[in-house]
């Protein structure tokens, strides 16, 4: 898939869940399912924040070339970030706005730049394209266990 159609695909997945995320009553996005688990709203600032570490990726590997960037220490972020907490609505319209960027980004990225050579922490170097198209299918990966969430 060519990373105009995952720009193009990212716009479709935000739009389509912002209308049944901003649904959602507080009971659900503040519930745990377990001790250790995430909350929806937490699952959603999750979200963010990997938007927040790939915003920089996208940007930056177009630059600079092969680049080493750190690891995203997922759990402190949420923890950090306080959003179990935080306000649902202004929350799911802070991811929304955050996609509709990057969807920008990718779209404008260089053919050539696809092919950058990034690492992320200690895992094997890949490709500036393989973080575009993996992060579509990470956000799309907790969208369908948020909705699996919510069936059960």
């Amino acid at each position: 898939m060519s990373h105009i159609e995952i720009a193009l695909q990212l716009e479709s997945a935000v739009q389509a869940a912002r209308s049944w995320l901003f649904d959602l009553d507080e009971a659900a996005v503040r519930h745990r399912p377990q001790a250790d688990g995430w909350s929806i709203a937490e699952v959603i600032g999750h979200l963010i924040d990997s938007a927040c570490n790939n915003h920089q990726r996208f940007i930056r590997a177009q630059d600079d070339g092969d680049l080493v960037f750190p690891k995203y220490e997922q759990r402190a972020w949420v923890e950090r970030a306080g959003y179990a907490n935080a306000d649902w609505q202004a929350l799911v319209e802070l991811w929304y706005l955050y996609n509709m960027q990057l969807a920008r980004i990718i779209r404008l990225i260089g053919s050539q730049q696809l092919k950058t050579t990034c690492t992320i922490g200690e895992d094997r170097p890949c490709t500036l394209e393989f973080l575009v198209t993996d992060y579509l299918d990470h956000l799309n990966h907790h969208l369908a266990k948020i909705h699996e969430r919510l069936a059960a």
